[in-house]
């Protein structure tokens, strides 16, 4: 029988069925750890066959950041031929380190300053070591605004009740998010929040969950993050991870003042995604609970 590691030159010892696997299981067709011969533990991944372009070019910036000096990654493995996506029993996979992490506590850590420093360590790192280099990836830049008057459209047509509390909503934001594009760019993880973070106590062990990576209004991680962080408790807008988040930002990242000033309204407008997401689920508690908070982030924006 086939070695499962057999195409990175490595032999499978045994699969771990225990361990658990962070991140979202909906990115990859399927997922497992196996050890290998020398006591490693890998996390072997089959995607999609319309994922491979895509994930090979992740693969891609991943190596271009490690070679660049940044931390925190869990790069893709090449296979003994130099391939970043494998050929196994006819499906493509993925190769990359697994890594043993601790739970994050949850709600509790959005009190924690020291994890708020951490992330904004993160972003800066990020923008460090991508300045000035080709990374893969779509331009991502021009695609909110549009992406929400879609979406809004839908709604309109099949859920009226919906688009009665939205339709304000969008007469705030609208005009805001037309001027995102205009904003500096740089290159963003595109999904980050503290639950694609793989901790070790209160520090960053690694990030993972790439996926929406590329280029987009340098504030997008930032916002990102606010914004699922308060949605957890929208107290922590004012104490623990936020506002440390926001202190290591300016201490240590060269974010421009428009970009800054554009945060206010950059956080809900990110959340149009999420309601996306509720309104294909179905999921009417989670929809209300997200209308709620947008809301909310108006009337802090003033």
């Amino acid at each position: 029988m086939l070695d499962a590691l057999s195409p990175w030159g490595k032999t499978t010892l045994e699969r771990h069925n225990d361990k658990n696997i962070p991140g979202s299981p909906e990115r990859a067709v399927s997922r497992s750890v196996i050890e290998d011969t020398d006591n490693r533990l890998w996390l072997m991944e089959r995607i999609a066959t319309s994922q491979v372009e895509t994930r090979t070019a992740i693969a891609e910036n991943l190596i271009t950041l490690q070679e660049s000096g940044m931390g925190w990654l869990l790069p893709y493995q090449k296979d003994i031929e130099g391939r970043l996506t494998s050929d196994v029993m006819g499906f493509p996979w993925q190769l990359s380190p697994y890594y043993e992490s601790d739970e994050l506590p949850r709600p509790e850590y959005i009190y924690d300053a020291e994890r708020g420093t951490e992330l904004a360590k993160f972003v800066a790192q990020l923008r460090e070591h991508t300045k000035g280099k080709e990374m893969k990836g779509q331009d991502q830049s021009f695609a909110l605004i549009e992406y929400a008057r879609q979406l809004v459209d839908a709604v309109k047509e099949r859920e009226p009740e919906v688009y009665k509390r939205l339709e304000p909503i969008c007469d705030r934001l609208f005009p805001k998010m037309e001027k995102f594009s205009q904003l500096p760019k740089a290159f963003c993880h595109g999904d980050f929040h503290p639950l694609n973070v793989l901790w070790k106590g209160k520090k960053i062990g690694a990030i993972i969950d790439w996926e929406f990576s590329g280029m987009r209004p340098e504030i997008y991680d930032v916002a990102n993050m606010i914004g699922c962080v308060a949605f957890e408790n929208p107290g922590a807008l004012g104490e623990g991870l936020i506002p440390a988040f926001m202190d290591g930002l300016y201490d240590n990242t060269d974010i421009s003042d428009d970009s800054y000033e554009s945060l206010p309204a950059y956080i809900p407008a990110l959340r149009f995604a999420w309601l996306s997401e509720w309104l294909r689920k179905k999921d009417h508690e989670m929809l209300e609970m997200e209308l709620d908070f947008m809301e909310l982030l108006l009337a802090v924006m003033g």
